[in-house]
C-alpha cells in the first residue's frame, strides 16, 4: 500500500513539472556586450502580468510560471534603455536580450512651497510669495502678510499686539528704530520674514517668564550676506522747486552688521519718521517741555499733502558679534527738519444754559528742529547667565515762531532745548531652581523754556502793563531719577514665584517767572504769584511678590507689589512745604488658556492707585500757551484705577487665517475734578475738590485671510469704543458721554503677472451727548484708498491711486464739499543699476483738507492749507 502511494504522487508531481515553463536568459548592452544587472523582465498573457523578474549582477534571469496560452509576450526595461519586446512559444527555453541606451526626458515637477510655514513657534513666511514688482522695501511686503499690521506710523503689529523685538539674521541692530530697516532694506533681499511667536528676548527667563507677544526676524538671501551694498537717490521737481536726496549703505554678516542712512527733501516727506523707536519701557523723564505753541494739529491724511518742510536726517548703526551670545551696538541718530503749516480752525465749548463759546482762528507756525541722540549696549545673552548696560543721551534744540489771526494779530515764539542722559544696567543669574535678577537705572534730564507771546493778553496780572506789549513765560525743570531692584525667583517646576525689593527716587526742580517785556526788552518785575520755585523729591521703597502655575495648556500669574511713597516738597514762594507718605497696593493678575492648538484665550486685571506729580503741584501762574493760564489751587490728585481685558485669538498659518477678539473696561476714581473759565480767546484751569468716575469700554475683533485662489490677502477689522465723564465749565458740572464705531475692510491682491491691486476702507462714526440732554449731531467719516498697478513689462511699473473723504459735518462751510478726493500717478522704469521714478501728485490741485471731531464737550471744525500738485522724477543707481 505504502509503495502504490508512493507511486501516486511521483505521478502526480511529474504532471505538475510538465505543465511549469521556465524561461531563463541573459540581458546585456547591446554597445558594448557587458551584462546589465537591475533589468526588469515581464512576461506578460493578453494584456495581464503572469509574472516579472529583475537580473542580477551577471545579466541573468530566470522566471517561472503556468499558462494555458500558445504564446506570450516578454519585455525588457532598464533606465535609461530602450525597452525591448519579444513574442514567444509557450515552452520552456533560453531567451538572450541586448538592447540599445536611450536619453529619457523627465517632465518637469514643479515643488511649491506654502507662502506660510510653522516650526515649533515660529511662522515662516516666504517673501517671494507675497511681493510683486511694484514692491521695494520689505516693508511693502510686510503690509501684505496675514496676521502682521503695519501702522501709518510705522509700528508693526502681530495678531493685533505690538512686536517686543526686530532682528535682522537674529541680532537687534537697530534697537526699536526698525522704520530704518523696513523702509531701506530691499524685498528682494530677504528670502522669509519670521514670526517669533510668545518670545522672550532675555534667553536666561524662557520658560520662567511667559510673554504673549511676538517678534520679526528678517532672515536675508545668501546673496545680501557679507556683501558690502550701497544705494543712493537723487529727485528734482516743480511747484516749487523741490529735491529728495538720498543715501544708504548696508553690511550684514555672522560677526558684524552696519546700517547707515541719510535722507533730505522738501518734498513733503517726514525724513525723521524712520527715527522713531518703537520699543516701550525705556523709561526716563520726559523731554516734551510744559509750553508750547498754538499751531495747526496733524490732519488724519497723508503727510506728503500737507507738510511744507525742508528736512535732513542722518543715522548710522553698528553692531559687532564676539560670539552668538555677546554683541556691542552703537547707535547715532541726527534730525535737521524745518517745519510749516497753516490752518483755519473753529473751536466751539459747550457751556452751561444751552450757550456756546466759538473761537475762530488763522494759524500758521514755523518750526525748526535740532536733535543728537545716540546708545551705547553691551549685551551677553546666554541660557544661564544675562548681563546687559545701555548708556543713552539725547539733546533737543526746537524754535517756533506762530502767528495767529482771530480779529487781531498775535505772535508766538517759543524756545525749548532739552537734554538727557540716562544708563540702564540689568543682570539675571540662573541657578538650580532660583534666578537672581539684579536691575538698576540712572538718569538725568533738564529743560529750559522761553515762550514769548505779543500782545499782553492778561493785563491784570502785571504791575505796569501799561509800559508792556509783550509777555514772557520762562521755565527750566531737571530731573535726576534712579531705580534699584534685586528679584529672587524660585522654580518648582508648574510652580514659580519671585520676590523683588527696590528702591525709586525722583529728585525735581521746577523754576518757572511769568513777567511783561516792553519794547526796549526791559523785563518788569514779577509778582510771586507769577513764579514757581519748587523742590519736588519723591522716594519710593516697595516689595513685588509674584507667583505663577504653568500646567499644560493653562497660563496664570499674580503679581502683588506693596509701595510706600515718600512726598517732600519745598516750595519758596508759596510758603508750604510738604511731607507726606502713603501705602498702595497694586495688584494685578492674568491668565492665559489654549483651548486647542489653534485658539487661547486671556484675561487680565489689574488695580492701581498713584497721586499726581509735579504738573498738578505748582501754585503759582504758568502760561502755557497764549490761549491756556494755569495754576494749580488745590490738593494733589489722587487716583484709583481698574481695568479689565478679555481676547480670544485664532491662528491657523496653514490656512494663513488669524483672528482676534476682545473687550476691555476700566474705571477710575479721582478726588479732584478739573474745569476751565473762559473769557473770549483766554481760558484758565480750576481745580475742584470733587470725588469724581470716569468710565472707559472697548469692544474689536478683526480676521486676517490670506486667499491663495486670487493671490489675495483680507482684513476686517471692527472696533466700538465709549466713555463716561465729567468736567466743569463755567463754575458748573457737565457729564458727557461719548460713542465711537468704526469698520474698516481691505484687500490687496496680485493680478497675475500683469498687474496689483490694493483697496481699503475705513468707516467711522462719533457722537456725543451730555447728562443735561444736550445731543451733539453725529459724525460720520469715510476714508477710502486705492492704488493700481500696471506691469507692462519687467522693467516698467505703472502706478494710480486715488482717494476719497467724507465727513458729515462738514456743510458746505467757506465752500467746502462734504467729500474730498486725492489722486497720483507714478511711472517706474529700471535700466541695468539705475532706477527712474517719475511721481505725479496731488492731480487734482485740492489745495485745502477739512475735518471735524469731537473732544469731551467740545467740537472742532479745522481747514488745512495742502501742498500744490507736484511732479518729481527720482533716480535710483546702485553704488557698490
Amino acid at each position: 500500500m505504502i509503495r502504490l502511494l508512493i507511486l501516486i504522487v511521483c505521478s502526480l508531481s511529474c504532471h505538475c513539472l510538465s505543465a511549469q515553463t521556465v524561461i531563463t536568459g541573459t540581458v546585456s548592452n547591446k554597445s558594448d556586450g557587458k551584462p546589465l544587472g537591475g533589468t526588469t523582465v515581464t512576461i506578460k498573457e493578453k494584456a495581464a502580468v503572469l509574472v516579472y523578474g529583475v537580473t542580477n549582477e551577471k545579466g541573468d534571469y530566470k522566471l517561472s510560471f503556468k499558462s494555458e496560452e500558445d504564446s506570450l509576450q516578454l519585455t525588457v526595461a532598464g533606465l535609461n534603455f530602450k525597452k525591448q519586446t519579444l513574442m514567444f512559444a509557450n515552452k520552456s527555453q533560453n531567451l538572450n536580450f541586448a538592447i540599445t541606451s536611450e536619453t529619457i526626458k523627465l517632465k518637469e515637477i514643479k515643488i511649491k512651497p506654502p507662502k506660510i510655514r510653522q516650526l515649533n513657534d515660529t511662522l515662516n513666511y516666504l517673501v517671494d510669495a507675497f511681493s510683486d514688482q511694484n514692491d521695494r522695501s520689505i516693508g511693502d511686503v510686510l503690509k501684505k502678510m496675514p496676521g502682521i499690521t503695519v501702522k501709518e506710523d510705522g509700528a508693526i503689529f502681530y495678531n493685533n499686539k505690538p512686536i517686543n523685538k526686530f532682528y535682522i539674521e537674529n541680532k537687534d541692530l537697530l534697537q526699536g528704530r526698525y522704520g530704518i530697516a523696513t523702509n531701506n532694506i530691499q524685498a528682494k533681499d530677504v528670502a522669509t520674514v519670521q514670526v517669533l511667536e510668545n518670545h522672550q528676548p532675555i534667553k536666561a527667563l524662557k520658560d520662567k517668564e511667559f510673554t504673549d507677544e511676538g517678534a520679526i526676524n528678517l532672515k536675508l538671501k545668501d546673496g545680501a550676506k557679507g556683501v558690502l551694498t550701497a544705494n543712493a537717490q537723487l529727485g528734482a521737481g516743480a511747484s516749487p522747486v523741490l529735491w529728495n536726496n538720498e543715501l544708504t549703505s548696508m553690511y550684514f554678516n555672522k560677526d558684524r552688521q552696519n546700517m547707515n542712512a541719510y535722507k533730505g527733501n522738501n518734498s513733503g516727506l517726514d525724513a525723521g519718521a524712520e527715527l522713531a523707536s518703537f520699543y516701550g519701557g525705556s523709561g526716563g523723564a520726559s523731554q516734551s517741555g510744559s509750553l508750547y505753541v498754538q499751531s495747526p494739529s496733524s490732519p488724519g491724511i497723508s503727510q506728503k499733502r500737507y507738510l511744507f518742510n525742508r528736512s535732513h536726517a542722518a543715522t548710522v548703526n553698528n553692531l559687532w558679534a564676539y560670539d552668538k551670545d555677546f554683541q556691542v551696538t552703537a547707535n547715532v541718530n541726527y534730525l535737521n527738519d524745518n517745519q510749516e503749516k497753516e490752518s483755519y480752525s473753529r473751536s466751539v465749548y459747550y457751556l452751561p444754559g444751552d450757550s456756546m463759546l466759538t473761537i475762530e482762528e488763522s494759524l500758521a507756525s514755523t518750526k525748526q528742529i535740532n536733535s543728537l541722540d545716540g546708545s551705547l549696549q553691551i549685551n551677553a545673552n546666554r541660557d544661564k547667565y544675562y548681563m546687559d548696560n545701555t548708556l543713552r543721551f539725547n539733546g533737543k534744540w526746537t524754535a517756533e515762531k506762530g502767528n495767529v489771526l482771530n480779529g487781531s494779530e498775535l505772535v508766538q515764539r517759543l524756545n525749548s532745548p532739552a537734554f538727557s542722559l540716562n544708563n540702564n544696567f540689568s543682570i539675571i543669574r540662573n541657578y538650580k531652581k532660583a534666578t537672581l535678577k539684579v536691575y538698576s537705572y540712572n538718569a538725568y534730564s533738564q529743560a529750559p523754556q522761553t515762550l514769548k507771546v505779543q500782545p499782553l493778553l492778561y493785563p491784570e496780572l502785571f504791575n505796569q502793563p501799561g509800559a508792556s506789549d509783550i509777555m514772557q513765560q520762562y521755565l527750566r525743570e531737571s530731573q535726576f531719577s534712579s531705580t534699584s531692584r534685586v528679584v529672587y525667583g524660585l522654580d518648582h517646576g508648574s510652580f514659580k514665584h519671585n520676590y523683588g525689593v527696590g528702591f525709586n527716587a525722583n529728585l525735581q526742580n521746577f523754576r518757572s517767572d511769568l513777567q511783561s517785556l516792553s519794547d526796549a526788552g526791559v523785563l518788569s518785575g514779577a509778582d510771586d504769584s507769577l513764579k514757581n520755585d519748587i523742590q519736588w523729591n519723591t522716594y519710593e521703597v516697595f516689595i513685588s511678590p509674584d507667583y505663577s502655575y504653568t500646567k499644560n495648556k493653562l497660563r496664570a500669574s499674580l503679581n502683588l507689589p506693596l509701595t510706600y511713597n515718600y512726598l517732600n516738597v519745598v516750595d519758596r514762594f508759596a510758603d508750604h512745604d510738604k511731607n507726606s507718605g502713603r501705602l498702595f497696593f497694586n495688584p494685578s493678575f492674568s491668565l492665559r488658556y489654549e483651548l486647542t492648538l489653534l485658539w487661547n484665550v486671556s484675561f487680565r486685571a489689574q488695580r492701581s492707585n498713584s497721586i499726581g506729580g509735579l504738573s498738578n503741584g505748582f501754585s503759582g501762574y504758568i502760561l502755557q500757551s497764549y490761549r491756556s493760564l494755569v495754576r494749580n489751587e488745590s490738593d494733589l490728585p489722587e487716583r484709583q484705577a481698574q481695568s479689565y481685558s478679555l481676547d480670544v485669538s485664532y491662528r491657523h498659518p496653514l490656512h494663513a487665517i488669524f483672528f482676534n477678539f476682545g473687550t476691555s473696561y476700566s474705571k477710575n476714581k479721582s478726588n479732584l475734578l478739573y474745569g476751565y473759565d473762559y473769557s473770549g480767546i483766554r481760558s484758565q484751569q480750576r481745580t475742584y475738590n470733587l470725588t469724581n468716575y470716569n468710565e472707559g469700554y472697548n469692544l474689536f475683533g478683526k480676521i486676517s485671510k490670506g486667499i491663495d485662489v486670487i493671490a489675495s490677502t483680507l482684513v476686517i477689522d471692527v472696533n466700538y469704543s465709549g466713555s463716561k465723564a465729567s468736567q466743569i465749565s463755567q463754575g458748573e458740572i457737565v457729564n458727557f458721554r461719548n460713542e465711537n464705531y468704526g469698520v474698516n475692510p481691505s484687500i490687496s491682491t496680485r493680478i497675475k503677472k500683469l498687474g496689483s491691486l490694493s483697496y481699503s476702507y475705513q468707516y467711522n462714526r462719533s457722537k456725543n451727548k451730555t447728562a443735561q440732554g444736550e445731543k451733539f449731531s453725529p459724525i460720520n467719516s469715510i476714508r477710502q484708498r486705492g492704488q493700481f498697478n500696471f506691469f507692462p513689462a519687467k522693467s516698467m511699473t505703472l502706478n494710480m491711486s486715488l482717494e476719497h473723504f467724507y465727513n458729515s459735518a462738514i456743510r458746505g462751510e467757506n465752500g467746502a464739499d462734504q467729500s474730498m478726493y486725492f489722486a497720483d500717478l507714478g511711472a517706474r522704469y529700471t535700466w541695468k543699476r539705475i532706477e527712474f521714478n517719475l511721481e505725479y501728485n496731488n492731480v487734482f490741485n485740492t489745495k485745502q483738507y477739512i475735518s471735524a471731531s469731537y473732544s469731551d464737550i467740545s467740537t472742532f471744525y479745522t481747514s488745512y492749507i495742502l501742498r500744490p500738485a507736484q511732479v518729481m522724477m527720482k533716480v535710483r543707481f546702485k553704488v557698490l
